[in-house]
């Protein structure tokens, strides 16, 4: 049997992606996300005060503007490293949730010799998304500058917007080739869909999406390390601010209450303060220490999705027992008010390796698989104490 190939497959695409391959246009939550994630309560408030003004600043068409001034708000002063971090790690879940399926189905079908996203957003904030979960080879947009502390001073180098992103798509398609497909809608993605054979702009028909060959289903991303859940917009962004005080009193009770409880008791008062556990399947009996065949101990390996405390409360809560939580980098205060115990890490590879081979032993380990960077001295000893 002979394969016809399809008509897109290897060719070349560029895409806008707010607004193109991403339902929303609007960047504020994903600058709001740094904000929280990277500094905190402070400067989330700080550039929540701002939103007002930049969206004046876009009703006025001075949405470049807006962009630099939510950039400076969000980063300045914050280390190189820790927006990396949130780039990685909290991003790609809330940009993985909005991805649209047409513009994916049309998107993700192009396997030429260039996949070009472009974005209005700092390039740093959208690289290891677009790469890892897009598929593309290149990311136009602007960049972060840097102190030589390391650290953002907020300013932004390279437009974002019209004339500066045209040309540099042109640069990356040199000697007289042109992108195949050209999806977007903004100004900006105006400036570069005339250079490409074929124009996609949303609303996409269901027509546009099924004349390209079957793309590949769009891998979810499953483990995250954000504290939010909700996308925070604008008005959810509010509502998160003036919940915080009654917030702070009812996880205060609740706190109180775990920590007085037998922790098998939690799931059957759970719903009184609002809450809920729900449990699919049967919950492991314990795991006594027992010598295996080449006599090393055995135990039971739990995989949490982020490496948040709370997962490890929750594992211990639907157990009915204290599981030894396994941390790197929280307070000590989050040490105190831990309803079970915390072992905590010192990134040395025989170190660690030996206090995770001694918590297997008891039975019990939660592991966040992503919570170490890859390949560093932590993620090794972990690979080898499960090799145990």
């Amino acid at each position: 049997m002979v394969t016809v190939p399809s008509p897109r497959a290897r060719r070349s695409v560029v895409a806008e992606l707010e607004g193109g391959l991403l339902r929303g246009a609007d960047t504020f939550p994903y600058f709001m996300l740094v904000a929280f994630e990277a500094s905190g309560l402070l400067r989330f408030a700080a550039l929540l005060a701002l939103w007002p003004l930049l969206r004046l600043l876009e009703l006025a068409g001075r949405g470049d503007l807006a962009l630099r001034a939510a950039a400076l708000v969000a980063t300045a002063g914050v280390p190189r490293a820790e927006v990396e971090a949130v780039s990685r790690a909290v991003l790609p879940k809330f940009m993985a949730d909005d991805v649209d399926p047409r513009a994916w189905a049309a998107f993700g079908s192009c396997e030429g010799r260039r996949v070009v996203v472009a974005t209005r957003l700092p390039r740093v904030m959208v690289e290891r998304f677009a790469r890892e979960h897009l598929g593309a080879h290149e990311v136009v947009g602007c960049e972060l500058e840097y102190s030589r502390l390391r650290r953002c001073t907020g300013l932004l180098r390279g437009g974002g917007e019209g004339e500066a992103v045209a040309d540099r798509v042109h640069a990356l398609f040199a000697g007289g080739d042109r992108p195949d497909l050209g999806i977007g809608r903004s100004e900006m993605a105006r400036s570069f869909l005339p250079f490409c054979k074929e124009q996609l702009e949303p609303p996409f028909t269901a027509g546009a999406a099924t004349t390209s060959a079957a793309a590949p289903p769009f891998r979810p991303v499953i483990f995250h390390d954000g504290r939010l859940v909700c996308r925070p917009t604008a008005f959810m962004s509010l509502v998160i601010l003036l919940w915080l005080p009654l917030g702070a009193l009812v996880a205060f009770v609740r706190i109180a209450v775990g920590l007085m409880v037998p922790i098998w008791t939690i799931p059957h008062i759970a719903p009184i303060f609002g809450g809920a556990v729900i449990m699919h399947g049967r919950a492991p009996p314990p795991v006594r220490r027992a010598a295996a065949e080449d006599g090393s101990p055995s135990g039971v390996l739990f995989v949490c999705t982020h490496r948040t405390l709370m997962d490890p409360v929750v594992l211990a809560t639907v157990l009915g027992r204290r599981v030894a939580a396994v941390t790197y980098s929280i307070s000590r205060l989050s040490e105190v008010l831990s309803p079970i115990p915390t072992v905590r890490l010192t990134r040395d590879r025989e170190v660690d390796a030996a206090r995770m081979r001694a918590e297997l032993a008891r039975g019990t380990w939660p592991c966040a698989p992503r919570a170490p960077p890859a390949g560093s001295p932590s993620c090794s000893a972990s690979r080898r104490c499960s090799r145990s």
